[in-house]
């Protein structure tokens, strides 16, 4: 198939890419090139802004739109793009704030205040798909992690735990919240890419752990126990980026859409281990 991927410079994208490309799939790269601009000598990389346009006469069988943040975006790809099928990397902080756990892919959008315009922005770019009449999937990721993270997750835990420094957890540490490692991200988006299913998809570790189990469990991995504090004025949306990476939020959904279409799913703290040995390790 002919696919173009939108961003896909870090993190998830290139391991969408390398998939891909080991797959036989002919793949074009549109992005502004400012985290990465060398591909594989097998993909055509073409440099640019979505915000002043595409330039591409291409069609293709599959768009793979991994930096969406805004309705906009999507409806000028939408316009601007010839293609079949359109996967549209979303987020499970699309859905709206509730006391019911798990979240399914019918749970309602809307607002979930802890996510502030990033949960708009995304809640936007679905409501564009679901009226364009086009085909398309949207996932739903969780919380990712894997080596590599641009997001400053565990490698800001591992490190504290390893030179002692205390972690202080928003609220009291116990809201029940969910992962998903990058490589089963990636994995979820080929499956649908290449068969060009329909549909919202869930996307998440079976395994649910509370803030204060993850830094244990990831104390344990390095061998260390961790120093804890909480922070009783910074729970819910109140939460402090700086001084914890995750919110004290309930955060949990069901992943059995993508798990009876055969994905399978790492383990939470094997994946942990992994990803400790082969890489944090070597950087903290």
């Amino acid at each position: 198939m002919k696919i173009l991927i939108i961003g896909g410079s870090r993190f998830v994208g290139p391991i969408i890419i390398s998939k891909l490309i080991k797959r036989g799939h002919e793949i074009m790269v549109f992005n502004r090139g400012r985290v990465k601009s060398n591909y594989d000598e097998k993909v055509k990389f073409i440099r640019g802004d979505r915000k002043e346009g595409f330039n591409i006469k291409d069609h293709f069988d599959v768009v793979i739109d991994t930096c969406s943040y805004k309705g906009t975006h999507i409806q000028k790809a939408i316009d601007k793009l010839s293609f079949d099928y359109y996967v549209n990397f979303g987020t499970a902080a699309s859905y709206k704030k509730t006391e019911l756990f798990p979240l399914t892919e019918d749970s309602p959008l809307g607002d979930w205040p802890v996510w502030g315009e990033y949960n708009r922005g995304k809640v936007e770019c679905e409501q564009v798909l679901r009226k364009s009449g086009i085909k398309f999937s949207t996932i739903r990721p969780v919380y990712i992690l894997g080596s590599n993270n641009y997001v400053d997750r565990e490698n800001f835990i591992y490190s504290r735990i390893k030179n002692k420094t205390p972690l202080i957890l928003p609220g009291n540490g116990q809201a029940p919240i969910q992962f998903v490692f990058a490589e089963d991200v990636a994995n979820s988006i080929v499956y649908l890419a290449e068969n060009k299913i329909e549909g919202e998809f869930n996307c998440c570790c079976d395994e649910v752990i509370t803030l204060k189990g993850l830094v244990e469990e990831m104390g344990k991995i390095v061998g260390v126990e961790p120093v804890i504090k909480y922070n009783l004025d910074a729970d819910g949306e109140k939460y402090d980026e700086n001084e914890f990476p995750f919110a004290n939020e309930n955060f949990f959904c069901t992943n059995k859409k993508l798990k009876d279409s055969g994905i399978k799913f790492t383990n939470l703290i094997e994946g942990l281990k992994k990803d400790y040995e082969n890489y944090y390790k070597k950087i903290i």
